[in-house]
């Protein structure tokens, strides 16, 4: 079918941009290391390595369906495997929902930067950042457990289990519901919202030479990462809990599979989407990204040479101006 064609291709197209974008994304924040040192870049970086992870994972499974694998499969333990774990979409929606909760814990991280500073400072460390990126990742694949129980053998092919009571696919509609969806816009949404009414408050109480420096530069941060994140987030997320409403509530009969399947993909690959634009609104709209990709660009082609004693405009590489904002606003 056509529609299938240009889906592969659309897929393609998407999992090689989230290759390329997070790929450069950690590259850079690397090769940067002592530039990117604080705990916001260490999890900026750890959600281009997910959305990378998301790209390769999103490619094979793409691959793999369009190949006739799933429609002939043997009924044997390599065949519940198949159908368990690639057919049903584990590992597609466990990298997907760890991508969305470390959203969350980045949300969260400057949320308690910017509202509570002096416990930041003094509660937030290496290791408890890493043990947020590990939740992130238990979270993502253990919600993902799910899809596995939903999938079974018709014959020699894998499909879904529409033999579920509906009970169970009631509880089952709200915890997809909750996790996907509900819970992260809350946490996100709460956390920027927060983050701009402290930093109103602290723009009404400062003189004007204070507006335009540091509090003022933030404040348009914070709302252009809100704007950003937030209407992509809910762009590419919403049609997918939308047709899961439909669904629930009995739009589509047993006989239109094939449609429900079709316009799945769809807004799965929808969802997927969001691991391309996280490059863009996590790192590449960030000034102190782009003068370290920039130099790093001139560096190895020697577009530009700097002679001792010659300023180059640029701001410092020593200071993170993540860093710096966070430590201006405890003043």
């Amino acid at each position: 079918m056509a529609s299938e064609g240009l889906a592969f291709v659309f897929n393609m197209i998407v999992a090689f941009l989230a290759i390329l974008g997070n790929g450069l994304a950690i590259f850079v924040m690397t090769v940067r290391r002592k530039q990117f040192s604080s705990f916001t870049n260490r999890l900026i970086r750890h959600q281009s390595i997910i959305d990378f992870i998301s790209g390769l994972v999103f490619l094979a499974v793409t691959f793999i369906r369009q190949t006739s694998l799933l429609d002939n499969l043997e009924i044997n333990f390599f065949g519940l495997i198949l159908c368990r774990l690639v057919g049903s979409g584990f590992f597609v929606w466990g990298v997907s929902v760890a991508s969305t909760y470390n959203l969350v814990v980045i949300s969260l991280e400057r949320f308690l930067a910017t509202c509570y500073p002096v416990k930041h400072r003094n509660y937030c460390s290496l290791l408890k950042i890493k043990v947020s990126m590990c939740v992130a990742w238990i979270i993502g694949f253990t919600y993902a457990l799910r899809s596995t129980f939903l999938f079974k053998f018709t014959g020699n092919k894998c499909g879904y289990d529409y033999s579920t009571s509906p009970t169970a696919r009631i509880v089952l509609f709200i915890v997809i519901m909750l996790v996907e969806y509900a819970i992260p816009v809350t946490l996100i949404s709460f956390s920027y919202v927060r983050i701009l009414l402290v930093l109103r408050h602290k723009l009404d109480n400062v003189n004007a030479n204070q507006q335009n420096g540091i509090l003022s530069k933030a404040k348009r941060n914070v709302i252009m990462t809100l704007l950003i994140a937030g209407c992509m987030f809910f762009i590419c997320w919403t049609p997918m809990q939308a047709f899961r409403v439909f669904i629930a509530i009995g739009a589509f009969s047993s006989s239109s599979g094939a449609l429900v399947i079709l316009i799945g993909q769809a807004f799965m690959s929808m969802i997927m989407c969001n691991m391309c634009v996280n490059p863009v609104v996590y790192c590449f709209k960030y000034e102190h990204f782009r003068t370290q990709l920039k130099q790093l660009v001139q560096k190895r082609f020697r577009r530009k040479r700097v002679r001792p004693g010659e300023s180059t405009g640029a701001p410092s590489l020593a200071i993170d101006p993540i860093q710096q904002t966070a430590t201006a606003q405890t003043l």
